[in-house]
């Protein structure tokens, strides 16, 4: 793992050592704006739960919704692209945030777990 997301779990962990539990708000909001590949967020994901941290939703937002809006937004910027497309990009196409696009994104990894 990159340096700075070691920092980044780093920071995670002490921030959750009294609640044990990391939401996805947490991690998306830790990403900010940096550039991770899928596999960088799985091994995040995996040294969190290593570490014994619990990988919860946050309450506030109908996060499945924003998932359904999301994946379909993927989904069709993929075929009109012909590539993956930006988080930047989910996001002007859905007017969400880009802060609830990651989540969703990490929603759909913790949930395929």
């Amino acid at each position: 793992m990159r340096a700075e997301l070691t920092a980044l779990v780093d920071d995670l962990l002490a921030g959750s050592a009294g609640s044990g539990e990391v939401t996805l708000d947490d991690i998306g909001d830790a990403l900010g704006t940096r550039a991770v590949s899928s596999e960088e967020i799985d091994a995040i994901l995996d040294a969190l739960e290593a570490a014994g941290r619990r990988i919860a939703e946050p309450e506030a937002r109908d996060r499945v919704r924003d998932l359904r809006v999301v994946v379909a937004a993927a989904r069709e910027l993929t075929a009109s692209l012909g590539r993956r497309p930006t988080t930047e990009e989910i996001a002007s196409a859905t007017k969400l945030a880009a802060t609830d696009i990651r989540t969703a994104l990490l929603l759909a990894r913790v949930m395929g777990r």
